[in-house]
């Protein structure tokens, strides 16, 4: 329940955190509403979500996780790194899940 809660104030001081980009944006173009910079911003934020989506549900990507040093268990180590990650986890179909959820408390 406390994760629940806590997930939720995150959630919430996200968007705090990224008020204040449409503001300094607005400063190198004055022309522009404040308003249509942050349409802007936020249609960024759910292309780069999407683009996340699309590369963790590529068949590939958990062998070529597994080539990063130190990050999947099973894969290339590291001397005096433990691998922690399960990088089966982390891709295909769940991680879209994931992701698409992520997105929708955000927005």
């Amino acid at each position: 329940m406390g994760a629940c809660l806590a997930l939720c104030s995150l959630a919430s001081c996200a968007s705090c955190l990224c008020g204040s980009a449409p503001c300094l944006l607005c400063g190198c173009c004055p022309s522009s509403n404040n308003s249509t910079i942050t349409r802007l911003v936020f249609s960024f934020f759910l292309l780069m979500g999407t683009m996340v989506s699309v590369i963790m549900i590529l068949p590939g990507m958990e062998t070529q996780l597994r080539k990063i040093p130190g990050f999947c268990k099973g894969g290339a180590t590291v001397i005096g790194v433990e691998n922690q990650v399960n990088c089966e986890v982390i891709v295909g179909y769940k991680s879209v899940y994931r992701m698409g959820f992520a997105m929708a408390c955000f927005f």
